[in-house]
């Protein structure tokens, strides 16, 4: 049998997992809302990541890295992260509906993709760009 080259993909594996992470995140994320304040459900999840970057040091011998840029890439996308992560935590503390909100704030591919496209130049193909419609109206639709 002969298999697609997407499904031997690494990317393929780590893309899954990723999305069943931050299902159950989110569902995590909103429980832990309604007991808690935003602001204190940010303090607390920021030391979820502790054993995980103690895990990953451990396992793969990390390197502390001297690229300066890098760094500040690294360090401004934490900031972003945090900020992001709080008004998600506000946000599922209102009355709204947890999947209307989680669909509402899953459109930042569209702001990566447009940010893609004027920072790295990159272009997309009709098949893509219908693509991201879909998605787009999907969100408003489901949003309704």
């Amino acid at each position: 049998m002969i298999v697609p080259p997407v499904l031997r993909a690494r990317w393929l594996y780590y893309s899954i997992l990723c999305v069943l992470c931050w299902g159950i995140w989110v569902l995590g994320s909103k429980l832990g809302s309604n007991e808690i304040p935003a602001n204190s459900m940010q303090f607390l999840f920021a030391f979820g990541f502790i054993p995980v970057a103690i895990l990953v040091v451990t396992l793969k011998r990390a390197k502390f890295e001297k690229s300066v840029k890098g760094i500040f890439y690294s360090l401004g996308n934490g900031v972003l992260a945090g900020i992001g992560g709080l008004a998600l935590f506000a946000a599922y503390r209102t009355e709204g509906n947890t999947s209307v909100i989680t669909a509402a704030t899953a459109l930042y591919p569209l702001i990566t993709v447009i940010l893609a496209m004027l920072v790295l130049r990159e272009r997309l193909n009709w098949l893509q760009v219908i693509g991201l419609g879909f998605a787009a109206a999907a969100i408003i639709i489901f949003s309704l």
